[in-house]
């Protein structure tokens, strides 16, 4: 189970950040007792472990730093349960969808569907549909972890729970600590609650506390209806308006009661908002031909606009296009062309509006690719930053402003409905890089200054660790620190995840 790692292993030294390491050896477990025993002998030889599941995260998590790779894609069974599926860490997004029974949904949507379980639990992945369902947090009834001290932890949510900050889990006991957090949607380092449930301690913690070896995921009623709007706004004002006005609309407080309708789910729900800026919308139609080879059209859009796409889940046809012509008539007041809008009420339609928006991180990382050629060693920069509700137009304008006057190709896509964007930086040269490396910085540090988060839902990996420390302080990177060592007290789960391993 245990073997040297061998030249023609490559691909295991990296991940889709971009970044190689380096291995001694390399293990692909597919039992519980598998990851336990390779976990012994580590702890033993006092060797790092580097875990990895699909290797499609973007911050570095996955590439080790010499030691031993234990790679879980191997354990990937699927089992139903009720209203649950029990699956081990290796099943991809994919695989589980294909299992969920016909009347249910699985929330949680990264775009990149070969995404692996224990990946997404790793990092607390969302993706669009988290403006309503949450992250993947808000979907695990259930785990089971290995901790690097041969501990197994079998945790159940709502029945383990911490007194307070004080906990106990097998063995294991101590204080959590008091961490920082931003009021915005973020997945950078421990989540920590007094009363919390313990589970919600492994969710984020990026692999660092302990391998988690089966996850029990919660499963919702699929809904009766989903349809979608795709809109095209003339500027930032126009963007930022729809987007507020479609958030307001969706709090139960701006609609008022219902007659006969108490239940909230009897009517439509907004669960996304997308963003796509004008470059973004430009690219696409750039790249029309090479996606018409994947079946991928790309539609009549007008120029010089940036574009939102949102979507609603209803319990019938009738509250689901209530919902979306409530929303259309509010597009004149934002500057937007109602009857350039593309409704898309039937499944078929809903997925090639998806299909477009994964289309755009895809071939920006082609983009990248091609240019590595010429220049070695060039990679896309991307941001995954989140604001606060009232700093989306502020951080749309510096945005703006700082890449018009640096020069840089870029686009803007992202969860505008959470204020959590993904710029691309394009490189063309490394002097590119250089100049996107510092505006990333610039922002970072104007973000946290508004009080949002560097990480919105990648995580912080080895990439950002710098960013995280600035944003958390020295004080709570310490605290942490301390809480690892409860859990692995030589630090060999993931050295260098999160933060410096000394």
């Amino acid at each position: 189970m245990i073997e040297p790692f061998q030249p023609d292993q490559a691909e295991y030294l990296r991940d889709e950040s971009r970044r190689t390491g380096t291995a001694d050896l390399l293990a692909f477990p597919r039992t519980e007792e598998d990851v336990r025993a390779v976990l012994a002998k580590a702890r033993a030889a006092r060797m790092p472990v580097t875990v990895q599941g699909a290797r499609t995260g973007i911050t570095g998590g996955a590439v080790p730093d010499g030691g031993l790779v234990l790679n879980l894609s191997k354990m990937e069974a699927i089992r139903p349960d009720g209203d649950t599926l029990v699956v081990q860490p290796g099943a991809t997004l994919a695989a589980i969808r294909a299992a969920v029974p016909a009347g249910h949904f699985f929330a949680p949507d990264p775009t990149e569907t070969t995404a692996s379980i224990g990946g997404m639990i790793s990092c607390n992945a969302s993706g669009a549909l988290s403006f309503l369902h949450g992250p993947t947090r808000n979907h695990i009834a259930g785990l089971r972890v290995a901790t690097i001290g041969g501990e197994l932890l079998d945790l159940r949510r709502s029945r383990d729970r911490a007194a307070g900050y004080s906990f106990r889990l097998g063995s294991l006991a101590g204080e959590l600590p008091v961490l920082p957090r931003p009021a915005v949607k973020n997945a950078a380092g421990y989540y920590v609650e007094p009363d919390m449930d313990l589970l919600d301690l492994f969710i984020g913690a990026e692999g660092t506390l302990g391998v988690v070896t089966e996850a029990t995921v919660r499963l919702l009623p699929a809904p009766a209806a989903v349809w979608g709007l795709m809109a095209f706004l003339p500027d930032t004002a126009g963007v930022v308006g729809f987007v507020n006005a479609l958030r307001a609309e969706q709090r139960p407080e701006a609609r008022g009661p219902r007659p006969g309708t108490e239940n909230p789910v009897s009517r439509a729900r907004l669960a996304a908002i997308e963003y796509f800026d004008s470059r973004a919308l430009d690219f696409l139609r750039a790249h029309a031909d090479v996606l018409a080879t994947r079946n991928i059209s790309v539609p009549a859009m007008p120029a010089g606009t940036a574009c939102l796409y949102a979507e609603w889940h209803a319990p019938d046809e009738d509250a689901a296009e209530a919902a979306v012509l409530a929303a259309a008539e509010r597009l004149g007041e934002c500057g937007a062309d109602p009857d350039a809008a593309i409704l898309a009420d039937h499944p078929r339609e809903i997925e090639k509006l998806k299909l477009l928006r994964h289309a755009v991180p895809e071939l920006v990382n082609s983009a990248i690719d091609d240019r590595r050629k010429i220049h070695p060693g060039l990679v896309k920069l991307g941001t995954d930053m989140s604001v606060p509700d009232a700093r989306l137009g502020d951080v749309l304008a510096l945005y703006e402003s700082d890449l018009a006057a640096a020069g840089l190709e870029h686009l803007v896509f992202g969860h505008i409905g959470a204020n959590h964007l993904h710029v691309n930086i394009l490189p063309r040269h490394p002097a590119d890089y250089e100049t996107g490396k510092a505006l990333y910085a610039r922002w970072a540090a104007q973000i946290i200054a508004w009080g949002g988060s560097i990480s919105a839902e990648h995580g912080i990996g080895k990439l950002k660790r710098d960013l995280f420390r600035q944003m958390a302080g020295d004080a709570a990177i310490q605290r942490m620190r301390d809480l690892k060592k409860l859990f692995d007290p030589a630090f060999l789960l993931n050295p260098g995840t999160l933060f410096e391993s000394r």
